[in-house]
């Protein structure tokens, strides 16, 4: 049975050990012979003799994760790399945010009722009111375009259209002003619409 293969940092690590171990070996008997022409001097030898060892065995031994990264010629290579793999996948990143945004501008559009081309056009604070008066407006004509013959559908609708009107006059007006009086006349603009709309039903559902 053959023993399991040594991985390529293990193998380092053994011999910056021996690296090591055999400077050591090198300081001590230097430091034996300097011994005999004096204490002061050994202790010089044997330090020298200790920052050559640790400097080898540092040249050996393999880099830490956080050195490899914070090493120049390593952040040179990955700012390579980036210039060259970042074109290619531009395009990728092109396509991915603007399905994003096309699957945000369909829900939008599907919450004010209008179609995704309209969506740029109720956007801000009174975008959502502006799009309720649109959509209202619409549907209004197309009740009466549908009985022409019905009066009170035409007086509804004469009467609707009028308001509606002034009502799309006042939400752009709150596009200028103060956050809290916007959202007062954005309010008192809604239920009046909550009101057209309940008419507007009893045209569409009762006959």
């Amino acid at each position: 049975m053959f023993g399991r293969k040594k991985s390529a940092s293990t193998r380092a690590a053994e011999k910056a050990d021996k690296a090591a171990e055999k400077a050591q070996k090198k300081a001590t008997r230097a430091a034996d012979k300097a011994a005999k022409k004096g204490t002061g001097k050994a202790t010089a030898v044997a330090k020298r003799a200790d920052r050559k060892a640790a400097k080898a065995a540092a040249k050996i031994a393999p880099k830490s994760l956080f050195d490899r990264v914070t090493d120049p010629k390593s952040a040179r290579r990955a700012m390579s790399a980036a210039k060259i793999v970042g074109p290619a996948l531009a395009p990728f990143a092109l396509k991915a945010a603007t399905s994003t945004r096309d699957y945000l501008d369909n829900r939008k559009a599907a919450k004010l009722g209008v179609s995704p081309e309209e969506v740029g056009a109720f956007r801000g604070p009174t975008g959502t009111t502006e799009a309720r008066l649109k959509g209202l407006k619409g549907s209004i004509a197309e009740l009466r375009a549908r009985r022409t013959g019905d009066l009170q559908v035409t007086r509804f609708s004469d009467v609707a259209a009028t308001r509606i009107a002034d009502l799309t006059t006042a939400v752009r007006a709150a596009i200028t002003m103060p956050a809290g009086r916007r959202r007062v006349t954005l309010s008192a603009v809604n239920k009046e619409l909550d009101q057209i709309d309940a008419d507007l039903m009893t045209f569409l559902v009762t006959r």
